[in-house]
């Protein structure tokens, strides 16, 4: 019975590699394999390259004075970090409140196995993101150190324990954040503020990484004599990577004792956990006078709803929009020193300014998604929209127009902010408004018509369509490879061209590409809708 839960779980987290959605039957065990370990391959590379710039800095300096435990357990506190921001936020939906938890707790099947089964696909998820720092950590170790095969097993050992000390913390913290969100009135702005907070938490140690190093080389038996006594289990866990048998032991154990605790609470609350319903103190009524909409204002605003119900779709969608307006305020303060330093470097063609400017712009609008999984989280509720009295191309439009909303004011205001830095001409000035307008569009097209050709109606979790879906990984793909195509034209024939008239060629072409995409979407597109 385990064993099926546990690949109907793992079917519902990975479905869109083991079902093709436009047939709907299943893959070959084959093709389904290679899609997972490329996804995964791509999150270990994206993420991991990162963590491995952080590791290579630290590990030859640290290692040099004798400190191979305190590297490994920095590595080890970053993968537990990262292993829990990629699952707690979703432990509480998966775990605790998935839509199929009132069928599967009606059918003859015991609780423990499906407790056991939705721990699977937390762990999975906790493991592949935790990994993207531990593994990094350990080939760094490798190269720099060269330890015995001893020390190597034992880190590799180490990792696999962090990710059930990863999956213990976010069912803890899941349930935390889960109970926090209850007694607020929305519970997707208490997810988005703490996540944002750890956002921002992360990037100031990764900015400060190599003062902090520094600090910590100069005074490293201080360091060294306060981790050792005021969080041992962190000492610990540095020691045992290394090879340090006694104290790899001593961490299993208590990884073990605590995972095992963990269980037992599980098992006895489960029940009471995903049945008990919570709710919030009823309002008193007043009546007010609601002005009549029209068709299109009234879809508008229940695509912004939907955003604003789901947690996981603002942190994964438009988090593009905070960071644009963050980087208009950090080009205002420090964007002339900037400009000045690529103004002095040799070589550089004329009018790099501007279509670098142009290109940030585009770059930092490409990290909104938001049409991407717009169609699928209509999920099993699609036929409720498809019920009104609009037409497709009503429905379509209203998504693509909350992204086009949600994206091009703030990267209009990242615009300005460049403009007043780099200082124009005319012309380059239009093209770099222009261009980024263009570019939204286009991707708000791209992602709608990803959707439509892959869509996941099917999904138990938000998660799965809006982190998991093959379309959206899709979607933020050809938005980067579209920008690289236009850097490489620009490498290849800027000189020639000259960077106006390359910016006018750049834009002509975006808008005749995303002019395309819109006749697709209104032809085929709503052909395609209204079948699924």
């Amino acid at each position: 019975m385990i064993k099926i839960l546990m690949k109907k779980q793992l079917k519902q987290l990975f479905s869109g590699f083991f079902v093709d959605r436009k047939t709907g039957k299943s893959k070959s065990k084959g093709a389904a394999v290679f899609g997972i370990v490329i996804y995964i391959a791509l999150i270990l590379g994206c993420m991991g390259s990162m963590f491995g710039s952080v590791a290579y800095s630290m590990c030859a300096q640290l290692c040099a004075v004798g400190l191979d435990w305190m590297y490994m357990a920095m590595m080890a506190m970053m993968s537990l970090a990262i292993g829990i921001f990629g699952s707690v936020f979703n432990t509480y939906a998966s775990l605790y409140q998935a839509k199929d938890n009132d069928l599967m707790l009606s059918l003859p099947i015991p609780v423990r196995a499906i407790l056991f089964s939705r721990l699977a696909g937390v762990y999975v998820m906790g493991a592949i993101f935790s990994a993207t720092a531990m593994v990094p950590g350990i080939i760094v170790y490798g190269i720099v150190v060269h330890p015995g095969i001893g020390a190597v097993i034992s880190a590799v050992i180490v990792m696999i324990l962090l990710t059930f000390v990863v999956l213990v913390l976010s069912c803890i913290l899941g349930w935390v954040v889960g109970k926090i969100g209850n007694k607020t009135k929305n519970k997707s702005y208490v997810t988005v503020i703490l996540s944002l907070a750890f956002i921002v938490g992360y990037y100031a140690v990764y900015m400060n990484a190599n003062k902090m190093l520094t600090n910590i080389l100069a005074n490293s038996e201080m360091y060294s004599a306060k981790i050792k006594g005021a969080v041992y289990p962190l000492y610990s866990i540095g020691c045992a990577a290394t090879g340090n048998i006694m104290q790899l032991a001593f961490a299993a154990v208590g990884t073990l004792v605590v995972s095992l605790a963990v269980w037992i609470v599980l098992e006895r609350s489960f029940i009471g956990i995903v049945t008990t319903k919570t709710g919030h103190a009823a309002k008193k009524l007043v009546a007010k006078r609601s002005r009549a909409k029209n068709q299109e204002m009234a879809l508008l605003i229940r695509e912004f709803r939907r955003l604003a119900s789901s947690a996981i779709y603002m942190l994964n969608c438009s988090l593009g929009t905070l960071l644009m307006l963050i980087l208009a305020v950090i080009c205002l303060v420090k964007g002339h020193s900037v400009t000045d330093m690529i103004s002095k470097m040799p070589g550089l063609p004329d009018g790099i300014l501007v279509f670098g400017a142009c290109i940030a712009v585009c770059a930092a609008a490409s990290m909104n998604d938001l049409t991407a999984p717009s169609v699928s989280l209509e999920g099993k509720t699609l036929w409720i929209v498809r019920s009104l009295p609009v037409t497709s191309w009503q429905i379509l439009r209203a998504k693509i127009r909350m992204h086009v909303i949600l994206t091009m004011v703030p990267a209009m205001v990242l615009d300005v902010a460049l403009m007043a830095v780099v200082k124009p001409s005319l012309t380059n000035g239009v093209m770099m408004l222009l261009i980024p307008c263009l570019y939204v569009c286009l991707t708000a097209y791209i992602g709608l018509a990803v959707n439509l050709k892959m869509p996941k109606l099917d999904w138990t979790s938000e998660a799965a369509v809006v982190k998991q879906s093959m379309g959206v990984l899709v979607a933020l793909l050809s938005n980067f490879v579209y920008i690289i195509v236009l850097v490489a034209g620009y490498v290849a024939l800027g000189s020639l061209t000259g960077s106006t008239l390359y910016l006018i060629i750049s834009a002509v072409l975006t808008s005749v590409i995303a002019a395309l995409f819109r006749i697709w979407l209104k032809r085929r597109g709503v052909q395609v809708f209204e079948a699924l």
